[in-house]
């Protein structure tokens, strides 16, 4: 973990001066491109305006190979995560280092969608911070690009963060690409924080994600039967089908129940000590309850 630099100072209200909020660029590098790939790679940036900041950077066990596809977009392999930390325990200080801050991005919508996911996964209660997107800033304070990608808008400003597609460059180059952004206005210093989120803002943590939402009746046995070993901090044994194979029994410790896109979710742990995502109708049945007990 790289944790260095001066710190920033956290934001209370979006009325207070722009030059006086603080902002924190985040990036990740992950599994793939879905809402439930998992975080490989953490990268951001704290920082308020004018200022380097103070960064943060670690590597992520995933909890399961990584993919070739998404290995060849930022080269981290299997063996590079190996022996990292896993996923609640950075999320526990990515929260930490971002508290109080205005959350930024490059396409923003994405790094929300899958750090939402993971919270919910984790158990972990979602932040309230405000989000802002870099595409959007551009689009509203910039000159018209080309395309609006993080290494296009970055090349036209003559911004070199030391590298594309890893998750601490490609956080500097967000947050230089939103200091040009927001700095272009003459009268920049004249505005608020809620100037800017009125422009740019983008889809809070959480948006799309919802940890109490009613599954459907047919799944609703199930979901019962999850809340029961939930309350009860034990672990069960589930039938779960999967692919064209017969449900087989596997002994998981329930973690929360949640809904993304319409779909619903049993996140827990699992016997090898990871935590994974089983989907609500494969679950056959519940064999048994307090395992633990």
């Amino acid at each position: 973990m790289a944790h260095t630099g001066t710190g920033a100072q956290k934001t209370h209200g979006s009325d207070i001066p722009i030059e006086e909020a603080g902002f924190c660029a985040l990036d990740l590098e992950t599994t793939g491109l879905s809402s439930f790939s998992r975080i490989v790679e953490v990268g951001a940036v704290r920082f308020k305006i004018g200022e380097q900041g103070e960064h943060l950077q670690t590597l992520v066990d995933p909890g399961g190979p990584i993919p070739g596809g998404a290995m060849r977009v930022h080269g981290i392999t299997d063996e590079m995560v190996a022996g990292a930390p896993r996923v609640p325990e950075v999320l526990e200080q990515l929260l930490d280092f971002t508290s109080g801050c205005v959350l930024v991005a490059h396409n923003a919508r994405y790094d929300t969608s899958i750090l939402s996911t993971e919270l919910v996964r984790a158990g972990i209660p979602l932040p309230p911070n405000e989000v802002v997107c870099t595409i959007k800033a551009s689009k509203r304070f910039l000159p018209a690009m080309p395309n609006y990608r993080l290494q296009t808008v970055a090349d036209v400003l003559a911004i070199d963060p030391g590298g594309f597609h890893r998750a601490l460059a490609d956080a500097l180059a967000a947050k230089q690409i939103f200091e040009r952004a927001v700095t272009a206005e003459p009268r920049w210093r004249d505005r608020s924080l809620s100037y800017v989120l009125e422009r740019c803002s983008s889809a809070r943590l959480g948006t799309g994600i919802d940890a109490e939402a009613r599954v459907p009746d047919d799944v609703e046995e199930v979901r019962l039967a999850i809340d029961d070993a939930i309350e009860r901090g034990v672990s069960m044994i589930m039938m779960y089908r999967g692919g064209r194979r017969p449900p087989w029994p596997m002994q998981v410790r329930p973690i929360c129940v949640f809904s993304v896109k319409g779909g619903h979710f049993l996140e827990a742990a699992c016997a090898d000590g990871y935590t994974r995502s089983f989907r609500l109708d494969k679950i056959a049945r519940i064999v048994s309850v307090e395992l633990d007990g």
